[in-house]
């Protein structure tokens, strides 16, 4: 072979077929406007914990063409935390964690991903949720005086997830069956601006109801009025479902988003990726062209989405419509000396042009909340940091948590606060799994805010169903028996050490 020919047979050419099948997926041609400047590998942490995974590279061989090294059954797009640090800090607005998912959706045409994936996509469609509902679920939810979980109308989502409307479920000449739309409830009154729909997704009412509970118990005492949503699905996933149907993903969190809709209320959500999911779909159905289709396949199910309701994260209620001054006054049981470090997740605050929560690069609404207890707030190194439950490379978020609990650790935190059902997961079980890994004792116990909240407003400590963690909190019980002079004191971790 002569030279030549050997210098043209390593000529890449691009597969213009490729990049066109990526594009057809929702915001899937973003990969176009990337200049290669490297910006979203600087912030990245599944670059920083990993090897082989690297957004810059995989936007090059998207641009390229190179199908057959990302979609395949070892691809190294599972290895994403969905952080959204990229969207973040490009400057073209590429947003490489959705073209991320969008090459995901193309993975998901092949019949390829993960296990833990497949199964909760799995759930979602027998189910419409994506945690699985049993007697005992109900049981648990008894005892902090919950309802049981609603049903599901399971038909209509099963009908939105169909990527096309076949023949059979027409009428019988074809056409579609002639369905009622029903319009949005009028503008709320002044009397009003103080209700909203409650959206609790589906990981705090069937795993975790104490947070339910304490979020049902506080919001009244601080004036919020909770309307239940009925007939709510998942939001759904913004990890997982989301990456196997985005157009799908869409349609479900507009059904939701038109249920509150119907009753005239914003929505409001206690889990930071169900506020991504419907804030997004509020953000990207600004687009005619894309709210159209997904109110193509609303139709089906006598639906329709208008964008009228907005979609809040439960914190932002607090400081919005409540304030930090009036928290601080529902105080009885102030919080002095209680050294608690704050985790704020990632979906909480980016994307933050579609979340608008606070600055993704120094928030802090969480702070300011937990000093209204009476606490101390604690920044740590770390803080920045996502739990890494997103991604499907085991090492990755084993070495993560790993330096963000010895980061907390290193503050003598006595807690760790967060807001998101997912983190406290991680935190909780995940961080026995990573003690036993590494040979190393953090015993950092997390809590949800709300039930720091409902114990600094004077809910009793056995209340709050903390004892169902792995690792309990037990230095709250010192501020109960502190009105005992007699009684146990139970020191913080700095004052122990």
């Amino acid at each position: 072979m002569s030279e030549t020919t050997a210098k043209q047979d390593d000529v890449l050419r691009v597969d213009f077929g490729f990049r066109r099948e990526l594009a057809e997926k929702v915001e899937g041609n973003l990969a176009n406007y990337c200049y290669q400047c490297g910006a979203c590998v600087g912030d990245c942490p599944a670059t920083t914990y990993s090897d082989t995974f690297n957004p810059r590279e995989i936007m090059l061989k998207v641009l390229y063409g190179v199908g057959d090294e990302l979609l395949k059954e070892d691809s190294v797009l599972w290895q994403c935390t969905n952080c959204y640090n990229c969207a973040e800090r490009c400057p073209q607005e590429v947003k490489p964690a959705e073209v991320i998912i969008s090459l995901k959706n193309m993975l998901a045409d092949r019949g390829i991903y993960p296990d833990p994936v497949e199964k909760v996509i799995k759930a979602f469609e027998e189910t419409g949720r994506t945690v699985p509902i049993n007697p005992a679920v109900d049981k648990h939810r008894a005892r902090f005086d919950l309802p049981p979980m609603p049903p599901v109308p399971v038909d209509e989502v099963r009908v939105l997830l169909e990527s096309s409307w076949g023949r059979a479920d027409k009428g019988g000449d074809g056409r579609r069956p002639r369905v009622e739309v029903p319009e949005p409830a009028p503008a709320r009154s002044p009397k009003e601006l103080k209700r909203f729909a409650f959206f609790p997704g589906c990981l705090i009412p069937a795993r975790y109801p104490a947070m339910e509970s304490a979020i049902r118990r506080t919001l009244g005492r601080l004036g919020i009025d909770i309307a239940d949503l009925d007939g709510a699905s998942c939001c759904p996933d913004p990890i997982y479902f989301k990456s196997k149907d985005k157009l799908a993903w869409l349609a479900v969190a507009a059904r939701n988003l038109a249920l509150a809709e119907q009753s005239g209320l914003d929505i409001f959500t206690n889990c930071s990726g169900c506020t991504a999911t419907l804030s997004e779909t509020y953000h990207l159905l600004q687009d005619e062209s894309l709210r159209a289709g997904v109110n193509d396949r609303l139709k089906r199910i006598g639906r329709r989405y208008h964008g009228i309701s907005r979609v809040r994260h439960v914190v932002t209620l607090l400081r919005d419509e409540v304030g930090f001054d009036a928290v601080r006054e529902s105080v009885v049981r102030p919080l002095e000396g209680l050294k608690v470090a704050i985790h704020y997740g990632c979906h909480l605050l980016k994307p933050s042009r579609i979340m608008q929560v606070d600055d993704p690069n120094d928030p802090t609404v969480m702070e300011n909340l937990v000093a209204a207890l009476g606490a101390i707030p604690v920044r740590h190194r770390n803080w920045y940091l996502c739990c890494g439950k997103a991604c499907q490379a085991e090492e990755v978020p084993s070495n993560m948590m790993h330096d963000l609990l010895g980061a907390v650790h290193g503050e003598r935190a006595d807690v760790l606060c967060l807001i998101c059902p997912t983190c406290f997961g991680q935190f909780d079980h995940g961080q026995m799994k990573v003690c036993k890994e590494f040979g190393e004792d953090f015993s950092t116990p997390p809590i949800y805010f709300f039930q720091l909240l409902a114990f600094a407003q004077g809910v009793p400590y056995d209340e709050l169903g903390l004892e169902r963690q792995r690792f309990k909190p037990e230095c709250l019980r010192r501020f109960e028996r502190a009105a005992d002079p007699g009684g146990d004191s139970f020191p913080s971790r700095a004052q122990a050490e």
